[in-house]
């Protein structure tokens, strides 16, 4: 059943990081052409037929189980091909909207893959149901559900072969190795032999799945593991705890310590009434 819902939204709803223009859904698209765009962004989820998608003078091909962004301002048009092409839709904005699609690894407007189609309609449902509902507090409610809506879109747009589960079973041995050998001195060598891959392939496995390098996870790890220490062995001094969480010298933990967390570790400590 087609349905199209504007939220009604005061002036200070539209100052939320999010918040919710339009949202809706199509049991066959409509041809849309925008020559100067639209103004806000908008994400399209296809769950059934096929659509073409123009963004300027790039052709896209659209099918059941993709999504598509489009960004504020830039010409795109779309249209079925074989019908009914099935689309659920949201159109938002807020100064939120493009550091979380960013974070996605969604830069620029184009075709996106996704793991899981269905998860994602029934973001969009729901998202849809609150628009009507009329309830107190609108826009800040369909403001929740977006955020969360955007959230789970990083899951499944950043890992687009495999599902997160796949990759986090795949990588397990090694992030056991991590907490295991956390006071002992790690190489990218030793962390990709626990599952038979290659440096590089390990890179590129913690990148799909954690966002950061594997070295980079490791000294995440040993600066958490510090802030532990700090709290439940108060007696231990700075080189100890640098020692225990794998650390050649003090010098160097309060550097990676600094980098990571925007202060020194004695400063942590004084935050957090560490004596």
């Amino acid at each position: 059943m087609d349905k199209l819902v504007f939220p009604i939204l005061a002036d200070s709803d539209r100052k939320l990081p999010l918040y919710v223009d339009i949202i809706g859904h199509w049991n066959n698209q409509e041809t849309i052409d925008r020559q100067q765009g639209f103004p806000h962004y908008q994400w399209l989820q296809a769950t059934g037929g096929e659509g073409e998608l123009w963004i300027g003078e790039e052709r896209y091909t659209v099918k059941a189980g993709q999504g598509f962004c489009l960004f504020p301002g830039v010409p795109h048009r779309y249209y079925a091909v074989r019908e009914p092409w099935d689309v659920y839709f949201i159109s938002f904005g807020g100064s939120l909207a493009e550091d979380l699609l960013a974070q996605a690894g969604i830069k620029e407007p184009g075709l996106y893959s996704v793991t899981d189609s269905e998860m994602i309609v029934a973001h969009l449902r729901g998202i849809s149901a609150m628009a009507e509902s009329g309830l107190p507090f609108l826009g800040i409610e369909c403001s929740k559900l977006v955020y969360l809506f955007l959230l789970d879109l990083m899951k499944v747009v950043q890992v687009s072969t495999q599902s997160a589960e796949q990759y986090y079973t795949r990588l397990n041995p090694v992030i056991r190795y991590i907490e295991e050998h956390i006071d002992g001195v790690m190489t990218i060598q030793d962390l990709s032999s626990r599952i038979g891959v290659t440096p590089q392939y390990l890179c590129r496995l913690f990148k799909q799945l954690m966002g950061m390098r594997p070295m980079e996870y490791v000294n995440r790890e040993r600066i958490n593991r510090s802030k532990e220490l700090m709290y439940l062995g108060r007696e231990n001094k700075m080189h100890e705890i640098a020692s225990m969480v794998g650390f050649d010298s003090a010098s160097y933990f309060t550097t990676v310590f600094k980098k990571l967390e925007g202060m020194s570790p004695e400063q942590f400590k004084k935050l957090h009434g560490i004596h």
